[in-house]
């Protein structure tokens, strides 16, 4: 990756939407020099997806929560592949401390996040203990910036 490839990522991070063709004339390149390596980057995986992002308040998700899971010797992928089949799981991350997974989860209410995701998940082979996190307001999120180094 070279300083136009961090530009275009720059550019495209703050805007998906943004057109190849203001893309190349604000960095002064062709605009099939910018097709190419939006290809290119997607290609390879720098780029994982385009997508959109919905603010979860306005469309209902009212209640984000975390959920800290501590897991039986060995049972990880067993876990993992059936903690990917809930809808409501969105981020599923291993750690080293204090829990073995940490899940980020949206619902539209608490009755909805007890019945999809904490009973499904206390009920789970492999999983020794639970713990649910439920936040009130959400301060920053933001996804992955692209910077320039200095």
């Amino acid at each position: 990756m070279d300083e136009v490839d961090i530009s275009i990522l720059e550019h495209l991070s703050g805007n998906c939407r943004k057109h190849s063709t203001v893309i190349a004339s604000e960095l002064g390149v062709a605009t099939s020099t910018v097709h190419k390596r939006i290809e290119k980057m997607y290609d390879s995986g720098i780029i994982k997806e385009f997508t959109i992002k919905v603010d979860p308040d306005v469309v209902g998700f009212n209640i984000t929560t975390f959920v800290g899971i501590n897991l039986e010797p060995n049972q990880s992928a067993g876990v993992i592949e059936r903690l990917n089949e809930i809808d409501d799981v969105l981020e599923i991350y291993e750690l080293l401390e204090p829990y073995d997974l940490l899940l980020k989860v949206q619902t539209f209410d608490v009755h909805t996040l007890k019945e999809k995701v904490l009973v499904p998940i206390s009920n789970m082979e492999g999983i020794k203990k639970s713990d649910s996190i439920l936040t009130t307001k959400c301060h920053k999120d933001t996804s992955l910036s692209i910077r320039k180094k200095s």
